[in-house]
């Protein structure tokens, strides 16, 4: 816009009037009408908020198989679930010949909601190198098994 105005001033400067005045006056029209046709910012469609598009989703269903239930234990112990950890270690019914991957992640579930009892019931079958680190990280719960 800027090199426009210039342009015309050095039209004008070299004596066309006329012709300057016509060019302003037909540029000045089609600024107006360009502003006209364009939508106003407001008028622009936005997507809606997250919170209101969506509900929440379904729970899913109890796992019944142990594929289903060592899978789902696996996904709580991601997603940092140590109350749904522990029903699944429950479900799974897990003991001494279970694996020991499975058992310490129960054990450290048990440790960082403070279930003490619970935690040393899923420690007592572990080897020496995955009880030493239950100790550490249930002593930062000040949990001793």
């Amino acid at each position: 816009m800027k090199h426009l105005w210039i342009g015309l001033v050095l039209l004008a400067a070299c004596g066309n009037d006329d012709q300057a005045k016509r060019e302003a006056a037909m540029n000045e029209a089609a600024r107006r009408e360009e502003a006209v046709t364009r939508p106003a910012p407001a008028a622009v469609a936005r997507p809606p908020a997250a919170s209101a598009a969506k509900p929440a989703p379904p729970p899913e269903p109890e796992p019944t198989t142990p594929a289903e239930i060592d899978h789902a234990r696996n996904q709580a112990m991601i997603d940092g679930r140590d109350k749904d950890v522990l029903h699944y270690c429950e479900l799974g019914k897990l003991d001494a010949k279970s694996n020991p991957q499975a058992l310490l992640g129960c054990t450290l579930a048990a440790c960082r909601i403070k279930d003490e009892d619970t935690a040393r019931r899923y420690a007592k079958p572990l080897a020496k190198a995955y009880m030493d680190q239950a100790k550490r990280v249930c002593s930062a719960s000040q949990i001793s098994l």
